[in-house]
């Protein structure tokens, strides 16, 4: 290798360790997009709503954020263990006609992330609309320097903050999460911390009695082997406490470098 080809590797790698001291020291910001809108979230944990995603990131230029979906923008599908499929990409296809058939042809282009934890396979749609898009958040993020680290379903941040805050019930043969969202609830089926199967409900009068109705009827007949915990906020609450951000192992996420399908 020549000197000037040597002193052009040396260079780059100088560029790639600035641009990765200069990613550490940026603050990093928590937003949940849910039917209340956009929220922003710091420290403590107080809620701010924004008009939109253009507006925060003008008033945040060169910051770091991690976007959280709340589940009326989320769509899920468990693929049955003993379906033959040889792949991450047979795994998609399946999971994109069956988002179609549900949801129509818009579904066709929503975003999939795709992931698997043994026999088990999932996957997960981002319902795109105006400004939750992942081209209109690209957009606005790049007009004003702001680097999005991830867009997940905010039901995986839950799991990361309940597998972090308590490690037996993380490593439970069976137990459930529940994230209460207002009216929707986002119900996630657990094997030894592992998601089995993540189903959506909404309750009619939002009541404790009608949810405690629900969570009934989604655990299985044989009981838990561990209590299932429950997230969330409702009634008339418009406010959801993302501090503490973790990143789970298994989190599903569409705007990632190695997710993005």
């Amino acid at each position: 290798m020549s000197r000037l080809q040597t002193d052009s590797v040396f260079s780059r790698f100088l560029q790639k360790l600035k641009a990765w001291q200069l990613a550490r020291s940026l603050p990093v910001a928590s937003l949940y997009w849910g039917e209340s809108g956009l929220w922003s979230y710091e420290q403590e944990g107080a809620g701010q709503r924004w008009p939109d995603f253009e507006q925060w990131c003008a008033a945040h230029p060169r910051q770091q954020v991690r976007i959280w979906v709340g589940g009326a923008w989320v769509h899920n599908v468990s693929v049955p263990a003993d379906m033959p499929l040889a792949d991450a990409q047979a795994v998609r296809s399946y999971a994109r006609l069956q988002f179609v058939h549900y949801f129509g042809a818009a579904a066709q282009a929503w975003p999939l992330a795709v992931w698997s934890q043994g026999q088990q396979r999932n996957a997960v749609a981002l319902q795109e609309q105006a400004g939750l898009s992942l081209n209109a958040l690209t957009s606005a993020a790049l007009a004003h320097g702001v680097r999005i680290l991830s867009v997940r379903p905010a039901w995986s941040h839950a799991l990361a903050q309940a597998a972090a805050t308590d490690s037996v019930w993380a490593q439970a043969e069976s137990s459930g999460l529940g994230l209460l969202e207002g009216r929707m609830l986002s119900w996630l089926s657990l094997a030894r911390g592992q998601v089995v199967d993540v189903q959506q409900r909404y309750l009619d009068q939002g009541d404790s009695t009608e949810l405690q109705a629900l969570l009934q009827r989604l655990q299985p007949a044989t009981g838990n082997s561990h209590a299932p915990k429950l997230m969330g906020w409702g009634g008339g609450m418009a406010e959801l406490a993302l501090d503490s951000i973790s990143e789970g192992p298994q989190s599903a996420h569409w705007l990632a470098a190695e997710a993005l399908h």
